[in-house]
């Protein structure tokens, strides 16, 4: 099932046209990429706000529409620029990617369960909360889930371990995800 953004046709580059969409209550966007000539658009942002609230989030592939027409492929949404107190989306990227050529994109990471080494007085640390991922647009996941329940008190989760599915995790080095350190002065008795 694709899930269809509406985007309208706008004139104007640069911040005061997009003060002005953003005036007239609308988000201002810009589309462009594979096979696809770039121009401005403006987006409502309710109903972005729906497309966004798929279970891919901002790493659905969308289908668009500009002035009633449909666009021959699909598209993605990147460089999603949000107000830092607000968090209402200021501008986004629309981009047409190449249906056949692999791409980047940042995932989520959804941590779920209670270790069992914290649950024990162990310290969890989770320093990364992303991480980026290399496939076809309709392979990449939503978001990666990690499991933390089996994890105990010096024990570690790295990226190489993590269930990317079909796309492929991309890293220099194999960092730590989630670890569960023995409590601070050692174990009590």
């Amino acid at each position: 099932m694709s899930i269809k953004i509406s985007a309208e046709s706008r004139s104007g580059l640069g911040k005061e046209a997009a003060k002005k969409v953003r005036n007239a209550g609308m988000i201002p966007a810009i589309f462009y990429g594979f096979e696809a000539e770039s121009q401005p658009v403006s987006l409502n942002p309710k109903h972005l706000e729906q497309a966004l609230a798929n279970p891919k989030g901002i790493n659905g592939y969308f289908s668009l529409e500009i002035d009633g027409k449909e666009q021959p492929n699909k598209v993605l949404l990147r460089e999603l620029q949000r107000h830092p107190v607000s968090r209402q989306i200021l501008h986004i990227d629309i981009v047409c990617p190449n249906p056949e050529k692999t791409i980047d994109a940042v995932v989520p990471l959804n941590f779920v369960g209670r270790s069992i080494g914290v649950s024990t007085g162990g310290r969890a640390s989770r320093p990364y909360r992303e991480v980026t991922v290399r496939g076809l647009p309709k392979i990449i996941p939503a978001e990666i889930t990690i499991d933390m329940g089996p994890i105990n008190q010096g024990e570690q989760i790295t990226a190489s371990q993590l269930n990317t599915g079909e796309a492929q995790l991309i890293f220099d080095r194999d960092f730590v995800i989630f670890k569960v350190a023995a409590p601070r002065g050692g174990a009590k008795a």
